[in-house]
């Protein structure tokens, strides 16, 4: 294998495994729900509500008259009643999932409101 060869396939293993570190595998999917506390949270196929801790691109601004998720730019992504879907795990002892990694949206056929 020739060095140029080498150095490639080193750095590609660095950087392929520097996103991977310190983001949770497990997975969280349902609609975005206000969680009464000016947030927003979300409601799976069963009814359970998982508070949620966003990623540090993403916050919680008003849409009108409804809550919605943009991104450090201002643009929004998610509003309530649309369907999410995000890797992360459970914040430290409470029942709060903190979200990392993209957040996947798909328009919910009935929304919630």
């Amino acid at each position: 294998m020739s060095r140029v060869a080498a150095v490639v396939l080193l750095a590609s293993i660095a950087l392929g495994s520097a996103g991977c570190s310190g983001c949770a595998t497990a997975l969280l999917e349902g609609v975005l729900v206000a969680d009464g506390h000016g947030g927003l949270a979300v409601q799976g196929t069963g009814g359970t509500v998982t508070p949620v801790e966003w990623p540090g691109d993403a916050h919680v601004t008003q849409d009108g008259d409804h809550l919605a998720l943009a991104n450090t730019l201002g643009f929004v992504f998610a509003r309530e009643g649309e369907f999410v879907s995000m890797g992360g795990g459970m914040a430290g002892e409470g029942p709060t999932f903190a979200a990392c990694g993209p957040i996947a949206v798909k328009a919910a056929a009935s929304p919630t409101q």
